[in-house]
């Protein structure tokens, strides 16, 4: 319990009382509390962190305005992942029913959408994307669009050149958005 003291009492005051773009001096309050955090990496003033000796951020990873990391397991954040303002990481619900207890790990450059929950256990992989005010339950397939509640695949993803594969594409991935339209000469 007094881990939990120290930081409700010490390390939030003090994290909340940084200027936006101090970024290093929130980096450092972290890691005095037990958090693996790289040095490129960028936590606002206002993101909710329940147990920071549970959270490690990688390179250039994101945790943006207001978001809530309830680190009671786990949370791994890759490289260059995002999490936008107000979403929530959940590791545990206590609410009857509730999906079990687990860690969750958000892939490198995998963006978590405003407003969008990620639930206990969930492994959201790599360039997967959460749309904003999506809830998921479930692994997210890398390279892959989601959005919806209850969640949905919405389309396939190109990886940037040199990271991991995207998954198949399906016939939907595939058809046109709309009409092509033909070239025009000058």
């Amino acid at each position: 319990m007094l881990p939990h003291a120290l930081w409700n009492s010490v390390g939030v005051p003090l994290l909340r009382a940084t200027f936006h773009n101090w970024y290093g001096t929130r980096r450092l309050i972290l890691r005095l509390f037990g958090a693996d955090v790289h040095p490129t990496a960028r936590v606002r003033p206002s993101a909710r962190i329940t147990q920071p000796w549970n959270l490690s951020l990688g390179r250039e990873a994101t945790v943006g305005d207001h978001a809530f990391i309830d680190s009671t397991h786990k949370v791994t954040i890759g490289e260059f992942a995002t999490l936008s303002q107000d979403s929530l990481l959940v590791t545990h619900d206590p609410a009857p029913g509730a999906p079990p207890a687990g860690p969750i790990s958000v892939g490198h450059d995998a963006w978590i959408g405003a407003d969008a929950y990620v639930g206990p256990g969930v492994t959201v992989g790599p360039g997967a994307i959460l749309g904003a005010k999506a809830t998921t339950l479930a692994d997210l397939e890398a390279w892959t669009i989601y959005g919806g509640d209850p969640v949905r695949r919405l389309k396939a993803r190109t990886p940037f050149p040199g990271l991991s594969p995207a998954p198949a594409a399906t016939p939907q991935d595939l058809a046109p958005e709309r009409p092509a339209n033909p070239p025009t000469s000058p």
